[in-house]
């Protein structure tokens, strides 16, 4: 849990969102960042692609532009509820496409704002961390978010934090 990186931004009244800009030219190839649904913008989960990074964030219902693909594939159980999986294909602005895997928890118990299900998104593939092992791992994590921190960068660059999700399925 140690920072690497540190955004600081005169306005306290700030959207985190709106220093996400300044974030992006830090992702690094190989680099897993995972993050709370406000970060779940267009621009962020295309912009660490393009970085050839990997993203595993909640779904923000509001900012995207999307498509589901096939059907929704049951998996079994995890910790926490139901699992389930499907393609998505998300959209941005200039009509470019990037599909991603959403992992949907139907969740055993209600989250604080009585939400029966979350989505969880990313462009991990399915042989480095499949559906169960990223079930797993986010319950695991406990909270999305920890003290000071509105998202994690594992830097599997220098290390392998990739593995971590294999190994906790």
């Amino acid at each position: 849990m140690l920072a690497t990186d540190v955004f600081p931004c005169e306005d306290g009244h700030a959207q985190e969102r709106s220093l996400l800009p300044q974030v992006l030219p830090t992702v690094e190839k190989r680099d897993l960042w995972i993050a709370d649904r406000n970060f779940c913008t267009t621009g962020f989960l295309f912009g660490i692609a393009s970085r050839d990074g990997a993203f595993l964030i909640r779904q923000h219902a509001q900012t995207l532009v999307y498509e589901l693909l096939g059907t929704r594939r049951k998996l079994g159980r995890c910790p926490t509820g139901v699992l389930y999986e499907q393609k998505m294909r998300l959209t941005d602005a200039e009509g470019k496409s990037l599909e991603v895997r959403r992992i949907t928890i139907q969740l055993k118990k209600p989250t604080r704002d009585g939400a029966s299900e979350i989505h969880l998104l990313t462009n991990l593939p399915a042989r480095i961390a499949n559906a169960h092992a990223i079930a797993t791992f986010t319950s695991a994590a406990g909270r999305w978010k920890k003290p000071f921190t509105s998202w994690i960068r594992l830097s599997t660059a220098r290390s392998r934090r990739w593995a971590i999700l294999e190994r906790r399925c």
